[in-house]
C-alpha cells in the first residue's frame, strides 16, 4: 500500500485521480473522517457530545464546514477531534492494507507524517508545491486565511521528506504532473518485480 502526503493545495487529490484514472484502487484519509462521523458511525455521537448539536446540520448530520471552522481555530479543539476520529481512520487506513494485500492500492492522507502513519505503508509518496501556490489553490477551497492557517499546523517539507520514498514535484503544470504519476507507477512497478 503507497501513501500520498504533502502539505495542503498541493495536488496530492490531483495526483489521486491521474492514478485512479490508471485503474488503481485510491482512497482518501478525509472521505474516511467524513464516514467515520456520519450518523451511526462510531464518531458520530462522541463528536456531537464533544461539540455540541451547533455542529449539526438541520438533517440531524454534523456540518464538517462548520466543524472545521471550530477545531482550525484553537489547537486544543482540534486535539480533541482528532484524539476521537484519528483511530477510526487508521482502521479504516488498515483495512484497505489487508484488503489489497498484494496488490498495489493508494490511500491520500495529508497528516500521515504529523500522526505517525508512515508505517501503516509499504511506500510513502511527498508531493511538493512552492508555498505560494499551494496557498492560492488552498485559498480557492477555503479561503486564504483559514488556508494560512491549516498551512500552519502541517510539518515542513523538510522534516516530512525524512519520511518519503518517492517526491512528485507539483510547481509545473498538469501534464508534468501527469508524466510524473507515470514515473512513480514505473517505479513501483520495477520495485515490485524487483
Amino acid at each position: 500500500m503507497v501513501g500520498i502526503t504533502g502539505n495542503i493545495g498541493s495536488g496530492k487529490s490531483t495526483l489521486c485521480k491521474f492514478l485512479s484514472l490508471r485503474g488503481y484502487p485510491v482512497f482518501s484519509a478525509d472521505d474516511f473522517g467524513k464516514e467515520v462521523l456520519k450518523r451511526g458511525a462510531p464518531g458520530y455521537v462522541r463528536v456531537v457530545e464533544a461539540f455540541g448539536s451547533g455542529i449539526l446540520r438541520k438533517d440531524g448530520e454534523i456540518d464538517t464546514k462548520r466543524l472545521g471552522r471550530i477545531v482550525f481555530s484553537e489547537t486544543e479543539k482540534l486535539e480533541l477531534l482528532t484524539s476521537i476520529t484519528h483511530p477510526l481512520i487508521k482502521e479504516k487506513i488498515l483495512e484497505v492494507k489487508e484488503r489489497y494485500s498484494g496488490s498495489t492500492a493508494f490511500v491520500e492522507a495529508a497528516v500521515m507524517v504529523e500522526y505517525g502513519w508512515t508505517s501503516l505503508f509499504d511506500r510513502v509518496v511527498l508531493v511538493f508545491a512552492y508555498k505560494g501556490q499551494r496557498l492560492l489553490r488552498a485559498a480557492k477551497r477555503f479561503g486564504l486565511r483559514e488556508a494560512i492557517r491549516r498551512d500552519s499546523l502541517q510539518l515542513s517539507y523538510s522534516e516530512k521528506l525524512k519520511y518519503c520514498h518517492f517526491l512528485i514535484c507539483n510547481t509545473a503544470d498538469l501534464l508534468h504532473l501527469k508524466e510524473q504519476a507515470d514515473y512513480l507507477l514505473k517505479d513501483l512497478e520495477e520495485s515490485c518485480s524487483g
